[in-house]
């Protein structure tokens, strides 16, 4: 094989007993997230391997697959077809993939232009891919677009999505030389911002249940909503 030629791409079953081994079980993978130590000391020892076994990660529309094409990059051993890769899945990616395949490339080229793809996540079906769209903006240097994407989320009927959309938010309104802005300020140290996205709370005896959301409720979202745009405008203002 010459240097220029694309090494042959390794099966989606490959992947799946090579991510076993690389990471370990994908139950705890999924809970804990990834750990890339192995990873790393893969590259350096064949490199080529890994390349092709990413490549059969994106196959598999596999996020810790992106993610580790990512690390790669930011320690020195991205395979040379690193964004050749993650932008050939773009067309077919969707939900949480999406969302890791354009953070990926976000930190491989530096292109803020790829927090579209997000944003255009927070509008999802299922909740734990408006969720992680929430949580990956805060890599993305803040917009009047992005600030109102977010906005819009911290209205979301589900606690987790509209809590990390809060945190983007309080992050894009701290100072870039802020020592809080890393990692992000948690809006629970906001209480009054936090009793007003924290609702409709569990049931007492009936944790699991989540009750009907009030136009009380709705309301207390969007003053939430309300002051964290502002906050964040301001500071666009002040950039």
């Amino acid at each position: 094989m010459t240097s220029d030629e694309a090494p042959r791409r390794a099966t989606v079953d490959e992947w799946h007993a090579w991510r076993r081994t690389v990471f370990g079980d994908p139950y705890l993978v999924w809970h804990d997230g990834p750990e890339f130590s192995r990873l790393l000391r893969a590259a350096r020892a064949d490199p080529v391997m890994v390349e092709r076994m990413l490549a059969a990660g994106l196959d598999d529309r596999d996020p810790v697959a992106a993610e580790s094409l990512a690390v790669l990059g930011e320690a020195g051993f991205a395979p040379v077809r690193a964004r050749e890769l993650l932008r050939a899945a773009v067309p077919t990616a969707s939900n949480t993939f999406l969302v890791s395949v354009a953070t990926a490339l976000h930190r491989l080229t530096g292109e803020e232009s790829w927090a579209a793809a997000i944003v255009a996540v927070l509008g999802a079906r299922h909740w734990t891919d408006r969720m992680d769209a929430a949580i990956a903006l805060a890599r993305f240097a803040p917009t009047a677009d992005l600030v109102h994407a977010l906005g819009r989320a911290v209205c979301d009927s589900e606690y987790l999505v509209r809590y990390h959309a809060a945190n983007t938010l309080l992050r894009y309104a701290r100072p870039p030389d802020d020592p809080e802005v890393d990692p992000p300020v948690p809006v629970y140290r906001e209480p009054g911002l936090f009793e007003l996205i924290a609702t409709p709370r569990a049931e007492p005896r009936r944790r699991w249940r989540r009750r009907r959301d009030s136009p009380a409720d709705r309301a207390g979202w969007q003053a939430a909503a309300d002051e964290l745009v502002g906050s964040a405008l301001a500071r666009l203002d002040d950039r």
